[in-house]
């Protein structure tokens, strides 16, 4: 079969046994298709590697070497992959094993089906913002990494609320005291930010979302801002280590009243491929358990 994508990357949930089964499906099929396989050594170390011809191969190697990044599992593992794949511009999809992804959306019934559909170019692209999220002491950087979900600033495990100002394009904006803030993106703002009071954002609209969680205050509202203005979070002097940044829920840093943290969107943007029938909106509509009835 004459494709794209000659070779490509599997990223499966760490030690995953419940994944193996689906990870050794797409390796059969992608090498019947003529494709070159290799796997992502932290999601399997004890996978029969051998026994599939898939080549092991660290992560930051892998990305460097395909054309396409595979991701079985649920939404944490594309999440997981994203962040590393979008710096080589390699494009994502993922197949779900879980329950309904909102990003993981090829389905493993139909999995040869589909797969063969991607590599004959029969699916839909699409390109999600990312953010970057830059922690300073004083001028030093010592922190930055990647989301494509959101980077809240949040309380450790502790009842007390974290104080902090917070500043868009060097704009004070407000200071409050509360559990945290979430800073989403649109593919985010059906995660957190949803469950914190969020507004939904279409992945197409250019903008982010600032979602505070459990607010001091009745008047504190979500806001909107263009994708491309820069946030900064700077924590009160009695924040001493109560407070953290997480990164798609799966990247921690701790954060002390001297850090500085600085979020703004990331130059490049991850291209994610769906099914020829996806729908963005059939998705909200099951996920989130609305009416299914279209009466026009």
């Amino acid at each position: 079969m004459s494709t794209q994508f000659k070779r490509v990357g599997l990223f499966g949930k760490p030690n995953a046994l419940e994944a193996w089964d689906t990870i050794g499906r797409v390796i059969d099929f992608l090498r019947q298709q003529g494709c070159a396989v290799a796997l992502e050594t932290e999601c399997c170390v004890d996978f029969p590697h051998a026994r599939y011809g898939a080549k092991p191969m660290p992560r930051a190697k892998l990305c460097e070497q395909i054309d396409l990044g595979i991701a079985i599992g649920g939404d944490g593992t594309f999440l997981n992959a994203a962040r590393d794949v979008v710096g080589c511009q390699v494009p994502l999809l993922g197949i779900n094993l879980g329950r309904l992804g909102f990003l993981a959306d090829f389905s493993p019934d139909k999995l040869e089906e589909t797969l063969r559909a991607v590599l004959e170019g029969d699916y839909i692209r699409e390109a999600r913002t990312l953010l970057q999220v830059r922690i300073f002491e004083e001028k030093q950087e010592v922190f930055r990494q990647l989301a494509l979900n959101d980077v809240v600033v949040h309380k450790r495990d502790t009842p007390r609320m974290i104080e902090f100002n917070t500043f868009v394009d060097d704009h004070f904006m407000m200071r409050q005291r509360s559990d945290g803030l979430i800073i989403a993106t649109p593919t985010g703002s059906t995660a957190y930010a949803l469950s914190a009071g969020g507004p939904i954002l279409d992945p197409r609209v250019d903008a982010l979302v600032l979602v505070s969680i459990n607010p001091h205050t009745l008047s504190n509202r979500p806001v909107v801002i263009p994708a491309s203005s820069m946030v900064k979070v700077i924590p009160h002097k009695n924040c001493t280590g109560s407070a953290k940044v997480i990164c798609d829920g799966q990247v921690t840093f701790e954060i002390q009243p001297w850090h500085i943290t600085q979020v703004a969107q990331f130059e490049q943007k991850l291209t994610i491929l769906h099914p020829r029938d996806y729908n963005y909106y059939d998705i909200l509509r099951t996920k989130l358990a609305w009416g299914g009835h279209n009466r026009c």
